[in-house]
């Protein structure tokens, strides 16, 4: 027995109980050995003298021998029921050598699994393994309101080394690996654990002992790729990349893009203003600075973001700092340089614009807004003032950007139209999006509208403000700010604003009476609402 293996075998004799880690030490844990590989190899075959355990043997004597530490596990020499005997995974006691595992499993930040593919997936001796291990609690927990789950195991990466009797090409290209992307996607993937190399050896039933070898001496090379860590370099710039995209939150953007469109073509057509650098150039500002505000917002508001279980795709910040996927210096830094590359833009081209006294005052009070969004000492989103700003600057402020960069003037009849709806139509999808964060925001006394006003106090403000965009719309087409070439144009938004009033009158009648509604549709439904509001305008303009 080797030295790796006798470890390993002393190991899972312990004896003792599981104590809970909290997610965020797990998280602390695994980021301050994120340099280092510390490597766990599981053995799924349920015959450890397999190809298989050969391949588990080479990869972790390979690992070892780079001075990192690793641990063997072979599944097979393990004592544990395999089979969930409750309804809930929490309320089976774990078997010592389950206990043993977990331990294991928190301890490494790299993962290999060594199994073979049977009927396309893994052996059931691998599959009860994690039925057993990946409870709530430990792999990943439930959200507060039924809002989804959240894995725990973030930090830690994966390697899948797999055997099968069908040519690794046919299963990647033809059958497109069900079996590998079910367990990276739902199972790793789901407990926060990425990214995962995978690893093929087959076609096993008619392999040759020098094919056999080969895929051993592969294990072993795919072992030295962990000695500078656990990602190479192309994974850690992938990893990198993905960090700072979701960490912009992309999804909020089209929005403000819509808006300043909408301010554009209130001075010139749709075709022309596509075809105006000038334009390109304008919103690539406005761009940047929503990028350094959501940055620098999600540096200020990290405690609430993280004492927040409510959190969700609309809510809750993009969990990037949270998770350790980030450090608040590095977002610090990416918000000080996407504002110095808007900075740069309007110095480029302000002196060519008649109006660039307006410009140069849109760009002073859109930064000032951002920043003061949660930065001190303005920090107006602690102050009940944060979701009015937003919908300040996504409604009157990008609409009157877009309309001077293409010469229009300031506060024209047309450009107060067109913005006054949408204000109102962004409020009640900022205000939803506030109401899961309520208890956290309170926590870190953050006075946002939801804390100040209570669930239902905030639904009815919400509700109201659905009411009067719904009013001030066909008001918009009668004064010619939109131009429809029929009213029964307005009945599509009109309707939706009816589904969404009922929508917020039956969650609001429920908080009432003691309930925790599920928020998900209606904020949902209440950003498909601000869409009506932009379209219309871009589609159907009124006179220049």
């Amino acid at each position: 027995m080797n030295r790796v293996h006798r470890k390993t075998t002393r190991m899972r004799r312990g004896r003792g109980e599981v104590h809970r880690i909290d997610p965020r030490t797990r998280r602390r844990r695994s980021r301050s050995r994120r340099a280092r590989a510390n490597v766990l190899v599981i053995l799924g075959h349920p015959r450890p003298g397999s190809l298989c355990g050969a391949i588990a043997q080479s990869f972790a004597e390979a690992a070892g021998d780079l001075g990192l530490e690793v641990k063997l596990l072979v599944l097979a020499k393990m004592e544990f029921d395999p089979h969930l005997r409750h309804a809930h995974a929490g309320e089976q006691e774990l078997e010592p050598d389950l206990v043993q595992a977990r331990r294991l499993i928190v301890r490494a930040n790299h993962l290999v699994f060594v199994y073979p593919v049977w009927w396309g997936t893994m052996p059931a001796l691998l599959k009860g393994f994690l039925d057993r291990i990946l409870a709530p609690g430990f792999a990943f927990a439930e959200r507060e309101e039924g809002r989804g789950f959240e894995g725990l195991l973030h930090g830690k990466s994966a390697h899948l080394l797999t055997t099968m009797d069908t040519a690794p090409a046919v299963v990647k290209y033809l059958q497109r690996s069900p079996g590998h992307r079910a367990f990276v996607t739902r199972t790793l993937g789901f407990c926060g654990i990425r990214p995962v190399r995978i690893r093929m050896y087959g076609p096993v039933n008619h392999s040759t002992e020098e094919d056999r070898l080969g895929w051993i001496e592969d294990a072993r090379r795919e072992a030295r790729t962990l000695a500078n860590g656990t990602l190479v370099s192309c994974e850690a710039v992938r990893a990198k990349l993905g960090s700072w995209g979701k960490a912009m939150r992309l999804q909020f953007y089209p929005m403000t893009w819509m808006a300043c469109t909408a301010g554009a073509v209130s001075t010139m057509p749709m075709p022309g203003v596509f075809h105006r650098p000038v334009y390109w150039l304008g919103y690539a500002v406005l761009f940047l600075i929503e990028v350094a505000t959501v940055f620098i917002n999600e540096v200020f508001d990290y405690e609430s973001d993280r004492r927040n279980l409510s959190h969700g795709y609309f809510n809750g910040g993009s969990r990037t700092l949270v998770n350790g996927e980030l450090s608040k210096r590095q977002l610090a830094i990416g918000a000080v340089i996407a504002l110095g590359l808007s900075l740069g833009i309007v110095a480029m081209v302000i002196g060519r614009f008649s109006s660039w006294g307006g410009l140069l005052a849109m760009y002073l009070i859109a930064v000032i807004l951002g920043f003061g969004y949660s930065v001190p000492p303005l920090k107006l989103s602690h102050r009940g003032a944060g979701e009015i700003v937003v919908a300040f600057t996504h409604s009157f402020l990008v609409i009157q950007a877009g309309a001077l960069v293409m010469g229009g003037e300031i506060a024209s009849g047309a450009i107060v139209l067109v913005a006054l709806p949408v204000f109102f139509a962004v409020m009640p999808s900022i205000i939803l999006a506030g109401i899961p964060d309520r208890e956290a925001d309170e926590s870190i006394g953050k006075g946002t509208l939801a804390v100040r006003l209570g669930v239902h106090g905030a639904m009815g403000l919400a509700l109201a403000a659905t009411v009067a965009a719904m009013v001030l719309l066909p008001l918009v087409s009668v004064l010619d700010a939109v131009r429809p070439p029929t009213q029964w144009v307005l009945a599509a938004p009109l309707l939706h604003g009816v589904a969404l009033v009922g929508g917020l009158g039956v969650a609001r009648n429920k908080i009432a009476r003691g309930g925790r509604p599920r928020l998900d549709g209606l904020i949902v439904l209440s950003l498909g609402f601000i869409l009506w509001f932009l379209l219309l305008p871009l589609v159907f303009p009124g006179a220049r």
